[in-house]
């Protein structure tokens, strides 16, 4: 099967990330010819051991797809959003699992969050990408310590877009279970 057949045939199937399983199954090849065909390909891109993409594939969408439940936070959601300025080549993610950062073909990296699996909420799929609310994106950084200098833009210009619910940051910040958090989450509302 030719790179652009089998492409044409993932994305029939929905699978712009997959494994050489997946790969084998659709095409009923032998699993090492998948793998050499799809080392041998530009077309496709190795994420990590048995994950693979299509080249072109979001990083966004290849970040929440590695480890489950996982999703996008802090800076990179705030970036996601469109609230802040900033620039990053660093996707940031919140799981329950501990994983090695990653290496992206587009010199995007990957950077894995491990955090305690109650702290695992506030999140939800928007174009296939597992990403946090913006209030929750907050709670990540305040209950990390972890870009919280792009807190108060990121707020106002949320605010201003009127896409900022303060009842929801103060009830995440709550459901943390950190009085800390809570508190800095009650000062930022207050301001």
């Amino acid at each position: 099967m030719k790179s652009e057949e089998l492409e044409q045939e993932l994305k029939l199937n929905g699978l712009d990330i997959f494994t050489p399983k997946d790969v084998a199954r659709i095409t009923g090849k032998r699993l090492n010819y998948v793998y050499l065909a799809l080392s041998k390909s530009k077309r496709f891109l190795r994420i990590q051991n048995g994950l693979y993409c299509v080249n072109g594939t979001d990083p966004f969408r290849i970040a929440s797809a590695i480890l489950h439940p996982s999703y996008v936070s802090l800076i990179s959601a705030l970036v996601y959003y469109k609230l802040i300025d900033q620039v990053s080549s660093t996707i940031k993610v919140i799981t329950g699992k501990r994983h090695s950062s990653i290496e992206l073909f587009s010199g995007t990296r990957i950077e894995f969050r491990s955090v305690k699996k109650e702290m695992l909420y506030g999140y939800s799929r928007k174009h296939d990408v597992s990403i946090a609310d913006i209030e929750k994106a907050i709670v990540d950084s305040l209950y990390l310590l972890e870009d919280t200098q792009y807190i108060s833009e990121a707020m106002e210009n949320a605010n201003d877009a009127g896409i900022f619910d303060a009842e929801k940051l103060l009830l995440y910040a709550e459901k943390s279970g950190v009085k800390s958090v809570y508190s800095k989450a009650k000062k930022l509302v207050q301001k």
